[in-house]
């Protein structure tokens, strides 16, 4: 068994990654109305140098685009657009999501990027919201903050886009130009459902508001490390997830993983993993439920980590003494010969019951020492209307067919150090449609993926360029130090 350390540390090799969570710290999210302080100012700027001019104001409808074909082979992928994005080495593109009008919305800390409409809340600062198109090529709105845009979810059906910064969680227009409201201190991650019902997490407390901005709720899992939230209006519940520390039983101590399901007066509903200690048995590898999120096919989908392959992953989400509907593809998504690399989870639940309903374990393998099982590490997950799992992460050496992934016809560079991935599975999680990369000769990860409508987008951390670009809205050679990225492609028909 080899421990999940609490606080987030990244040391990148050639050939083996170590990569560790952040866990969150104690806090609570206090209530308020306040504003920034002035009035937002809105302004039709030029775009940034490399754009496109667009001239077109934040309302104007985009058309949505029609899928694609089935890549030929899932190491082959042909974006429409990538970018690099920001300029500062703090800079990071957090997360992503694609509108009703089929925009594709970003939030993260941005710097030296902007075009469209721009509009400052308050004072503004380094925080940003973009807006474009639907290919990912245009640059349509910049919505700037005081704090930094750790995540972002918008509104199926209203528009609105729900944002978490360390200034707040907001609730903005579905144009980015003005907040509805905003509410709390220092927001890690933010849910928003389809009638307006708003999950924010702050420390390890998740505040749950309605459309107005008003509380319903406050939930503080007992004993429990929060990582994600995630809101399915049409049952009325709210999702947490996370770990809690265990000291007791065979294996001590042990991080057991947990996926809870509250009602929007924060009472607990259903809960998935979060066993017993002396219920696992010799199953002593820490697990943590790092991502959440409702796909646009209804169903509630989870992504994890766990320290090695005698994981409760293995096993029921219910019943740990049951297996679980895990799907085996092939030898990286069969936890053998895994020693204590960290691996990723993926899973599909009814968000109503809790039923867990597929899952699949993910890993890379070391060709050269025997195919020995390696840390690959999820940072987001969704699953589009027909529900194709979308997931995203950093990955040590190497993914399946690495040597020959290829991005527009162009074969990338040799790993390097961290490699940003993306993954997209048949509904059945039998078949993989895409497994690739971004990164070409640097090192990263994504951080946030969106798909439905007809498109795709993955948004990433550049901690070291090169990453692949074509057709970008920002200009210039890589950004020193690190900056945000963007990558869009078209959904599968």
């Amino acid at each position: 068994m080899q421990r999940i350390p609490t606080r987030r540390r990244l040391s990148l090799t050639a050939v083996l990654l170590t990569v560790t969570l952040a866990g969150c710290g104690d806090g609570t999210s206090a209530e308020g109305s306040r504003w920034f302080g002035a009035t937002p100012t809105t302004t039709a700027a030029p775009p940034s140098a490399g754009a496109t001019p667009t001239g077109t104001p934040a309302s104007t409808p985009v058309d949505c685009p029609d899928p694609g074909p089935t890549p030929r082979t899932a190491s082959a992928l042909d974006p429409t657009a990538a970018s690099y994005l920001g300029r500062n080495g703090a800079d990071s593109a957090n997360a992503v999501d694609i509108s009703a009008s089929c925009e594709i919305v970003v939030g993260g800390r941005l710097t030296g990027i902007s075009g469209g409409t721009v509009t400052t809340l308050g004072k503004g600062g380094a925080g940003a919201v973009l807006r474009l198109d639907a290919a990912g090529r245009k640059l349509l709105g910049t919505t700037r903050l005081a704090g930094t845009v750790e995540d972002l979810e918008v509104r199926r059906g209203g528009g609105e886009i729900a944002v978490a910064t360390d200034r707040g969680v907001f609730l903005l227009d579905p144009d980015a130009t003005a907040a509805r409201w905003q509410r709390g201190g220092p927001t890690t991650r933010v849910a928003v459902g389809s009638t307006g019902t708003v999950a924010a997490l702050a420390g390890t407390t998740v505040q749950v508001y309605d459309l107005t901005g008003a509380t319903l709720a406050t939930i503080r899992p007992a004993g429990r490390t929060v990582s994600d939230v995630a809101v399915d209006d049409r049952t009325g519940l709210v999702f947490v997830s996370g770990f809690r520390q265990v000291n007791a039983g065979r294996c001590v101590p042990v991080q057991i993983a947990y996926l809870h399901a509250y009602d929007r007066r924060g009472k607990l509903r259903w809960r998935a993993y979060d066993h017993a200690a002396d219920r696992l048995g010799d199953l002593c590898a820490d697990s943590r439920a790092d991502r959440i999120a409702v796909g646009r096919d209804g169903r509630l989908y989870l992504a994890g980590e766990t320290a090695g392959g005698n994981t409760i992953f293995n096993r029921s989400a219910a019943d740990p003494s049951r297996p679980a509907p895990n799907v085996v593809i092939d030898s990286f998504t069969e936890a053998s010969n895994t020693s204590n690399a960290h691996l990723t989870y993926l899973a599909r639940f009814d968000p109503a019951t809790g039923r867990q309903l597929a899952g699949q374990m993910l890993l890379a393998r070391i060709d050269t020492k025997g195919d020995q099982g390696n840390t690959i590490k999820p940072y987001a997950i969704t699953a589009d209307e027909s529900g194709r799992v979308y997931a995203g992460g950093v990955s040590a050496y190497q993914i399946a067919g690495r040597s020959r992934a290829t991005l527009g016809g162009d074969r990338l560079a040799p790993y390097a150090g961290g490699d940003a991935w993306v993954l997209v599975l048949s509904a059945d999680l039998k078949r993989r449609t895409t497994w690739t990369v971004f990164t070409d000769g640097g090192a990263g990860a994504v951080r946030g993926i969106a798909a439905g409508s007809g498109m795709a987008a993955a948004a990433a951390r550049v901690d070291k360029a090169p990453f692949w670009r074509t057709r970008s809205v920002q200009s210039g050679g890589p950004p020193a130090g690190g900056a945000g990225y963007l990558a869009a492609w078209p959904g599968v028909s």
